[in-house]
């Protein structure tokens, strides 16, 4: 309970500032200028009913056992194919009023350690942590903009009683598994594109899994609608795996909040921005779009 008080104590400063970002970020968001309300308007409709969606995923964290970070996430950020050119635009639009603000170049990779971390690129531009939170802020409500769903796995490596257990494999199954689900509910396919690094054993995974999968009570099945081989993508080349590792940074933070000072610029409140476009059915346990194991 002492714990509670101070986690919160701690976020009191921040939260009048991040409710008035919330409140005004459908009216001030530089991001939609040049956007008529038919094209965003369209882009909702779109996000609810989705023809087919690309599944964007990048990770939080490191899959060592023996040391390094508490948590390791998998962030998976739903972009519809529909509409998707303006969904680009719209990132575009955001980038590039985040450099007319700030100076960060366009091609500058939106990295969640760089950015909670303060790193040279962005120390040399003088910006303080209320400048990098907004920033983050930004790719987030971007997010919602986008996305017609969220989700993020989260591994606490610190409470595992095996400690041989294969972290990446496991992530990846409960990833695939609630994607799986994603697509017998709306019978929409999805094509998987996800940051480079293990791109084989991904690969092996995914192509295994589409055939025989096997569901939480034992059951025998498949994904038909994960369609064609994951695509490994250079994160510094896609918009959208960037905002992938954002949001697995930003659900790590939720599930097990940072002290020190990335928490100034990514606190738990950040994942707390996407709430709108959180899949919530991937747990029973929670209400946030984030399913956590163990308990």
């Amino acid at each position: 309970m002492v714990a509670v008080r101070m986690r919160m104590s701690r976020l009191v400063p921040y939260m009048a500032e991040w409710k008035r970002a919330e409140v005004s970020r459908g009216q001030q968001d530089p991001s939609q200028a040049g956007f008529s309300v038919e094209i965003l308007d369209r882009m909702r409709l779109s996000a609810q009913s989705p023809t087919a969606e690309f599944a964007y995923i990048d990770e939080s964290g490191d899959v060592g056992m023996s040391k390094g970070t508490k948590t390791f996430t998998l962030g998976c950020v739903l972009v519809p194919v529909d509409d998707w050119s303006d969904r680009l635009d719209y990132m575009v639009r955001m980038r590039r009023s985040t450099k007319q603000k700030y100076g960060v170049p366009m091609q500058q990779e939106a990295k969640a350690n760089h950015i909670a971390g303060v790193k040279k690129i962005y120390r040399d531009l003088g910006l303080g942590d209320g400048q990098m939170r907004d920033i983050y802020q930004r790719h987030m409500r971007a997010i919602d903009r986008v996305s017609s769903g969220t989700f993020a796995i989260v591994i606490r490596k610190d409470k595992l009683w095996k400690r041989d257990t294969d972290v990446l494999d496991m992530a990846w199954r409960y990833l695939l598994e609630r994607l799986r689900k994603r697509t017998e509910s709306t019978g929409a396919p999805v094509m998987i594109v996800h940051d480079q690094g293990q791109d084989a054993e991904i690969r092996k995974l995914i192509r295994r899994y589409r055939r025989v999968a096997w569901t939480a009570s034992g059951q025998r099945s498949s994904a038909p609608l994960f369609v064609e081989d994951p695509s490994p993508r250079d994160s510094q080349q896609s918009y959208f795996v960037q905002l992938a590792d954002l949001a697995a940074y930003a659900a790590s933070t939720k599930a097990c909040p940072r002290n020190g000072g990335t928490a100034r610029i990514c606190n738990e409140l950040m994942w707390d921005i996407i709430a709108d476009v959180q899949v919530k059915s991937v747990t029973k346990d929670r209400n946030d779009g984030l399913y956590v194991f163990p308990k």
